[in-house]
């Protein structure tokens, strides 16, 4: 702030002949603004003392958070230690860093809320001013436009204006027009001509797609058929394996039969000897 100041001193002379861009004393430097009042005022003090307290306030409950926290960490290490008297020492501290923490904090939040509502009312008050200025603006505008009068004699010429051009655009229409005579039979003849090519296009295009139809239900088809054959193969090859097994079986009955005979055939003599 001491340099800000130095410089505004140091260059006040040429602030002076750029018609006085800012006003300042020993604390408070201003911006100067349309419809704001040139010279520092108490409520400009009362703004500057309320965000300087503020901001002290924010530093000192920052240096006190981070005093608790050492503090604590200074306790559980003296019980680390088995230092009781050391431990005792820092929670006292603790404590009292923590009470004066809390008042900071209580002022803080009630610091912080008075200049919400000052922002408010500024905000309020420059709303009020614009106002105020849209009004003069509004009230000049419709001085120059006349009242509403003036607004009906402005429209009821131009309306006779555009009638008149549209006038004069109709007799210039009317040149010529009874010299144009239109041949209705060359007409129907190319509406007829039109007609027919149109009606060749549509039957050419159904033509198109009756035979891609056609085409599509014959692959079908043959894919349908295809299908069908193989699957009869498939049946036949099946049958045919499975009279082929059939085949085996009965062989392999009749072997199993022979050889029971055998030895049947093997064990008669036995029995006639007993």
């Amino acid at each position: 702030m001491t340099s800000l100041l130095t410089y505004l001193q140091e260059t006040e002379p040429q602030f002076r002949k750029d018609k006085g861009l800012v006003v300042y004393d020993d604390e408070i430097v201003k911006l100067k603004a349309p419809g704001v009042t040139d010279e520092i005022t108490q409520e400009d003090s009362t703004i500057v003392s309320l965000r300087t307290l503020i901001r002290d306030l924010r530093i000192q409950t920052k240096n006190l958070t981070q005093k608790v926290d050492e503090l604590t960490v200074t306790a559980k290490e003296a019980v680390t230690r088995k230092n009781r008297v050391g431990a005792l020492a820092a929670l006292r501290s603790k404590k009292l860093a923590e009470s004066t923490l809390e008042k900071r904090h209580a002022t803080l939040s009630q610091l912080e809320e008075v200049f919400v509502k000052i922002e408010q009312a500024a905000d309020q008050v420059e709303l009020i001013r614009v106002m105020e200025a849209s009004t003069r603006v509004l009230t000049g505008l419709n001085k120059e436009v006349g009242g509403v009068e003036r607004v009906d004699d402005v429209v009821d010429n131009l309306r006779e204006q555009m009638s008149q051009v549209d006038e004069v655009g109709n007799v210039i229409a009317e040149v010529g027009r009874d010299d144009i005579v239109v041949d209705e039979t060359e007409v129907d003849d190319e509406l007829e001509a039109m007609e027919t090519q149109e009606k060749a296009k549509v039957e050419a295009k159904e033509q198109k797609e009756r035979e891609e139809k056609e085409k599509k239900e014959a692959e079908e088809t043959k894919r349908k058929l295809d299908a069908l054959e193989e699957v009869e193969r498939k049946a036949k090859e099946n049958a045919s394996k499975a009279a082929e097994n059939e085949h085996v079986e009965e062989d392999l009955e009749d072997s199993i039969e022979q050889l029971r005979k055998v030895n049947l055939d093997a064990k008669d003599p036995i029995l006639e000897s007993n």
